[in-house]
């Protein structure tokens, strides 16, 4: 059953900007839950930095800001993978970035308290092939496998309480619209089909959006995407009756994540 009730608005704002500019806007300590996934760098034609140092640098800042305007005790949730860039010649090889073994440390510096790491699994169809002279020739030291999965890091902003202080702040009907429904992932391997028909090149699919909201927020709750593109979490936030706040300095995908959240109905269930 969805946690919207009929007739019931949730507030949607969608930013046109720097992440970090939008998010300096922001007040300390107001919001529940951030959901992200952060451009690939330098793998798509909406991204580009100078070096893969300066996209670090550039998640530090970001996830700074995300910290400085999360409340105590909870959470933000980055989906991340590995990016391989292309080599530049025959002769040379390519190169694989750890992007989320990089990321992870700077997070921790930061203060974030690691939590969970959860594995999105996807069908091998959906991978770029890796492995085909492979198949061919079958020699050691030249397989690659063919990576169906990407990692979600769950992390927590600190608090001087336990988590139990977070439950006991919301009344007895925020608390039953929120619990979680049957069927629910039980470990940390979740089997999600990518999204695909989209206008934006790496879109979140919404089943996964709707299961970290449903897990890590309650209903009301202020959910956080600083890096909307096409605006699935802001989707996921209608459904689920939480407040939505995204940004993204593409404004063509602010334009899209509008149009998308404008031609939802009124009322959806949640998947």
């Amino acid at each position: 059953m969805a946690a919207l009730k009929r007739g019931e608005v949730m507030k949607s704002e969608i930013i046109h900007g720097d992440a970090r500019a939008v998010l300096g806007t922001l007040e300390d300590s107001t919001i529940h839950l951030t959901i992200t996934s952060p451009p690939y760098y330098n793998a798509r034609p909406y991204s580009h930095w100078e070096s893969y140092k300066e996209y670090l640098k550039f998640l530090e800042e970001v996830f700074t800001e995300v910290y400085r305007v999360t409340k105590q005790g909870r959470m933000c949730v980055v989906n991340l993978s590995p990016v391989i860039v292309p080599r530049e010649k025959r002769s040379c090889e390519s190169t694989r970035l750890p992007i989320p073994f990089d990321f992870f440390p700077i997070m921790q510096k930061m203060g974030w308290k690691y939590l969970d790491d959860i594995i999105w699994s996807k069908p091998e169809g959906s991978a770029a092939n890796r492995n085909g002279k492979f198949f061919q020739h079958r020699k050691p030291v030249a397989y690659k496998p063919n990576v169906v999965t990407e990692v979600i890091f769950v992390f927590q902003k600190p608090a001087p309480f336990l988590i139990d202080k977070v439950l006991k702040s919301y009344d007895k009907e925020i608390i039953s619209r929120s619990l979680v429904a049957s069927p629910y992932e039980r470990s940390n391997l979740w089997k999600i089909n990518p999204a695909t028909k989209s206008k934006h090149p790496a879109v979140f699919p919404r089943a996964l959006s709707d299961k970290i909201i449903t897990y890590y927020s309650f209903v009301g709750d202020k959910v956080l995407d600083p890096f909307l593109g096409s605006g699935t979490t802001l989707m996921s936030c209608k459904v689920l009756a939480r407040e939505g706040i995204g940004c993204d300095i593409h404004k063509e995908y602010c334009e899209l994540a509008k149009n998308r959240l404008a031609q939802m109905p009124l009322f959806m269930e949640a998947r």
